[in-house]
């Protein structure tokens, strides 16, 4: 896939945000979302520094000069994302995040590894972004907000594909042992980071309908589609804003 004309198409064809609404966040919809979506929003405004210097390192090994092209312009996705949160957390009066324990020890991970582990933790974070921003979309009756929802979720189904192809092409020609042991290790980082999950956005889940049996098998489901090269298929966006 041509993922530089991919995420050029896709900017330029927006879903339609209706920014006018009037409707404001009851006191029970701040309290469930605030601390959560502060957390998320403040994710997914990184310039991706570190990402880009190892990308290009890969580049120059590599001679995959289509990668960074493209990658500039998944990052300037994501940064749209934090706009657009940001925006509707001005204009509802909520305050944004300058700072966050879990995203702290995020960037400093990703600023100590190889591009590999990198993408990897850019696996998680997506994985967790089709299940979080569903959540989101129904945790509250705010129009904008839902719509931002289903904006970043369409957006979130073809970066996994993305980043999900890239981690597959590091990953191409390792023996099978080599695979085994990295499954293993992946499975294992993403076991502990699903409770990290939970326990600091639990209630913006549970407020949507999400049990955390619900919880681990959706995230599980996308991860194994995501990751394990012997699955291909993505769950479709239409599942994620209605099924269950």
């Amino acid at each position: 896939m041509d993922w530089f004309a991919y995420f050029a198409y896709n900017r330029e064809n927006l879903m339609h945000i209706d920014w006018d609404s009037t409707y404001c966040l009851t006191p029970q919809e701040v309290d469930t979302i605030l601390r959560s979506l502060q957390q998320f929003q403040l994710g997914e405004s990184s310039e991706g520094k570190h990402f880009i210097a190892r990308a290009e390192q890969y580049v120059k090994r590599s001679g995959d000069t289509a990668y960074m092209p493209a990658l500039r312009l998944f990052i300037q996705e994501e940064q749209r994302h934090a706009r657009d949160l940001g925006r509707f957390m001005e204009e509802q009066e909520l305050p944004l995040a300058q700072k966050d324990a879990v995203d702290s020890a995020f960037r400093f991970l990703r600023g100590l590894i190889d591009l590999e582990v990198m993408v990897f933790v850019l696996v998680m974070a997506e994985v967790f972004a089709m299940t979080y921003y569903k959540a989101l979309h129904d945790a509250t009756q705010a129009p904008v907000l839902q719509q931002i929802c289903r904006q970043i979720l369409r957006d979130e189904v073809k970066h996994l594909q993305f980043q999900g192809g890239m981690l597959a092409k590091i990953q191409r020609g390792r023996s099978a042992p080599g695979l085994f042991i990295t499954r293993f290790l992946q499975r294992f980082l993403f076991t502990g980071t699903l409770f990290v999950v939970w326990m600091n956005h639990k209630q913006v889940y549970q407020a949507s309908g999400f049990t955390f049996g619900k919880f681990w098998r959706k995230n599980w489901q996308h991860f194994v589609h995501t990751v394990e090269p012997q699955v291909k298929r993505i769950m479709p966006f239409t599942e994620q804003v209605s099924g269950s």
